[in-house]
């Protein structure tokens, strides 16, 4: 049996069903293959009890059992006659995913067009077209087939293509909020290609004739002159336009074309095809208009349903999921993820499927530029994406919806779906209506647990802070100076630096999670050099690091606390986590926030034990802070500052740190840093400002160029390869060197944000060419 032969099978051995055998079996290319009907009652049934059989040359099998539709191999269409909501619901299986569906009426127009041949003559076609237009009227009549849209827009599109024998075709119907044309079904077409054409009324041929109209027959590629945009396709050699008018009002529009030279429509294809549009109009909006309000109807519920459910007490990623799962139950072939976005994280976190059984809720998150969620974070902008995999007449669409509420992104509304319908424009639209009125909900979810979570934080500073200034006992003072921020916020650690004794030395008066020793080489330098800012400014300082950079340490928050109008101490927190996350994340502003209430509390409570002298820790606990090397490198760097913006120079501010020398070489520490620090200056020249700002960091400023740091960059992979002691440790992991940079004026304008720059550094990489680094 060849390829080409359709393998058909009817549901419905009633009247509908029956009617369709003529056309079914004269068609050359089908074959019934299958007649069932589960009531036994059917006419057919009680013809076979009068003797009244169907032909054995047919050889259509018939039952009662819909089951044995899934066991038909190779079964391409199935005519519904019955239409019935458990028929129906029984065809929503998987096994007939691939299989395409068509009710009775659509079933007569399809194999009606056939009887419209090439090798008929005109009068013959003529009235076969009369015909056809005779069972669209019936069409009009049926309400019935206005609830499956597309399949009426399909039928359409295969009348007005088959009929004339077209190549392609496309109905386009305008939008009401765009004033546009946008394509609803086309036949010769891109999938990805239909959903983004948008055409302006009154521009090109499609364009026109919805503004005017007034049907077109084209012959050849249109003028440009002519119309506002010309035809692009170069091989067609002839096109029909003709408007859908209902009430003396333009719909939309019906297009044919062909690029056979030797077929050219003529003015009887046009009156046909304009015939056809104005009976398709009616029907067309009667099909709108009840898909609108079945839509409407069922957006209303499903709004009722989801406020129920999101203002219920169950946890946020429970109510999701219900929501998650009611959508697959609209939208056919709807497979749906929602996404949760953490402002402090900066990343999208898997929070509800409608898959069930869903494993790693709340532990899968995607960065900004991530995946199609991911690149919604910045854009916040919808995103639709069409399968150009051909899979039979299956369609997948792929989106992603960010849900903003108040102007700020609360998660995404994503999805895949799969079906032979694809996502239809109402589908659409409604997941655009609901995606909002999740987002409210989640927004104020959000907003709730802020101020559930503030609450709760204030609550505890203020029973902590009372209880702190009571105390006396300054190790115990300092203790929990330390440790209840870090508890309340969620740090992993903490670390508190006391003025001693009216001098310039901070020393440490107490630490919290510094135990691993790892921990404390990433994190020392680290909080050194935010001590120094924050003394320097006399204000809170947040900083975060990437991975690259720091793979201990990703963010740190400290605050000056003050006595008498004078810095007394600082406390700085490192890593902050939370029980919804494994990742750290920055601290945020309500951090902030709660870590300037309870510093009031921990000033009085510094201010009652300062004249105690505090019992010095030990050496490997104390870090001594000077201030001077890096307020004489800023003092220096303003000069230059100056001097380049006098003279429109640039220059290059650039820090570099090296990690683990003391475990790298041990007592040969100090002689590797002399090499280091030599090597550096016979690179650089006399007027280049290097100085070393802690243990571990230089500062550098190149002036006038950028090309020095090139040369200080390849310096220092120099000396590395060539000193085999670093070079081994490096490659082992116990020692790192990170560095960064800033280029004035292009990345800063003042010294606090050059050095903010240069300080969010880059781990180096030996095998890295750093010749198009700046």
């Amino acid at each position: 049996m060849p390829d080409s032969i359709k393998n058909i099978a009817i549901i419905g051995a009633n009247k509908e069903g029956l009617k369709l055998l003529p056309f079914l079996t004269a068609d050359k290319a089908s074959r019934v293959v299958l007649i069932v009907d589960e009531n036994k009652d059917a006419m057919l049934f009680k013809m076979s009890e009068l003797g009244y059989r169907l032909s054995e040359k047919l050889n259509i099998r018939i039952t009662n059992d819909l089951e044995d539709l899934k066991k038909i191999p190779g079964l391409d269409i199935i005519v519904n006659a019955l239409q019935d909501a458990a028929t129906e619901k029984f065809l929503e299986s998987p096994e007939f995913r691939d299989i395409e569906k068509l009710g009775p009426l659509s079933a007569r127009l399809i194999w009606g067009i056939k009887v419209s041949s090439p090798e008929k003559g005109t009068g013959d076609r003529i009235n076969d077209q009369t015909t056809l237009l005779m069972s669209l009227r019936e069409i009009v009549d049926a309400v019935r087939l206005t609830i499956d849209r597309k399949e009426l827009l399909t039928v359409v599109l295969k009348l007005a293509t088959e009929s004339t024998r077209a190549e392609r075709g496309s109905i386009m119907l305008i939008s009401p909020d765009e004033r546009m044309l946008r394509v609803e079904i086309a036949k010769g077409m891109d999938e990805e290609v239909v959903r983004k054409i948008r055409v302006p009324l009154g521009e090109g041929i499609s364009g026109r004739v919805a503004k005017d109209g007034k049907p077109l027959l084209i012959s050849g590629k249109a003028r440009g002159g002519e119309f506002a945009r010309p035809m692009e396709r170069s091989d067609v050699k002839s096109a029909m336009c003709v408007p859908l008018v209902v009430n003396g009002e333009v719909i939309g529009v019906i297009n044919v074309s062909s690029s056979e030279s030797s077929h050219v429509f003529t003015s009887e294809d046009l009156t046909f095809l304009t015939s056809l549009a104005a009976l398709a109009a009616e029907v067309i909006q009667r099909s709108n208009e009840y898909e609108m309000l079945r839509v409407s109807a069922a957006k209303f519920n499903f709004w009722k349903e989801v406020d129920s459910v999101m203002s219920s007490s169950v946890p946020l990623d429970k109510r999701l999921s219900t929501v998650a799962r009611r959508l697959v139950e609209i939208i056919p072939g709807l497979t749906c993820f929602l996404y949760v976005f953490d402002e402090d994280r900066n990343r999208l976190f898997l929070s509800a499927s409608s898959i069930r059984d869903t494993v790693g809720l709340g532990l899968l998150s995607l960065r900004a530029g991530e995946g199609m969620e991911g690149a919604s974070i910045d854009s916040m902008k919808d995103v639709f994406l069409v399968d150009r995999t051909e899979e039979g007449t299956t369609k997948r669409v792929y989106m992603t919806l960010p849900m903003v509420s108040h102007g700020t992104l609360v998660g995404t509304v994503n999805g895949q779906v799969v079906s032979g319908q694809g996502l239809s424009k109402y589908h659409e639209a409604f997941l655009k209506d609901i995606r909002t009125l999740i987002a409210e909900s989640v927004y104020k979810h959000k907003q709730a647990e802020k101020e559930k979570l503030k609450s709760r934080k204030m609550f505890a500073v203020d029973e902590a802070g009372l209880e702190l200034i009571s105390m006396k006992d300054p190790k115990k003072v300092v203790t929990i100076i330390t440790t209840t921020p870090a508890a309340i916020l969620g740090a992993e650690g903490a670390l508190l630096r006391v003025q001693q004794n009216g001098g310039k030395r901070f020393q440490t008066a107490a630490t919290f999670g510094l135990d691993d020793k790892s921990v404390r080489e990433y994190f020392l330098p680290i909080e050194k050099e935010t001590v120094m800012e924050v003394l320097r400014k006399r204000e809170t300082v947040s900083r975060e690091f990437s991975e690259a950079a720091s793979p201990y340490i990703r963010s740190v928050l400290a605050r000056p606390l003050f006595v008498d109008g004078k810095t007394a101490g600082v406390i700085t927190l490192f890593n902050k986590t939370s029980e919804a996350t494994v990742y750290p994340c920055g601290f945020s502003k309500p951090d902030a926030d709660t870590l300037a209430r309870f510093s009031v509390y921990a000033e009085k409570a510094l201010a009652n034990v300062l004249a105690v002298t505090l019992k010095e820790p030990p050496k490997e606990a104390l870090m001594e802070h000077r201030e001077t090397p890096l307020m004489q490198f800023e003092q220096r760097v303003e000069q230059e500052l100056n001097r380049s913006r006098r003279f429109d120079k640039a220059l290059v501010l650039a820090t570099v740190r090296v990690a683990g020398l003391k475990d790298a070489f041990g007592a040969g520490k100090a002689d590797f840093e002399t090499r280091l620090i030599g090597f550096i200056r016979k690179r650089t020249r006399s007027f280049d400002i290097v100085v070393r700002l802690n243990e571990e960091t230089f500062g550098f400023l190149f002036l006038d160029t950028g090309e020095k740091v090139l040369r200080l960059i390849g310096t220092i992979t120099e000396v590395i390869a060539n000193d085999e002691a670093f070079h081994k440790a490096f490659l082992e992991g116990r020692a790192d060197l990170l560095y960064g940079y800033s280029i004035f004026p292009k990345e800063g304008d003042s010294f606090a944000e050059l050095f903010a720059k240069a300080s969010r550094r880059t781990r180096l990489d030996l095998n890295k060419s750093y010749n198009q680094e700046v």
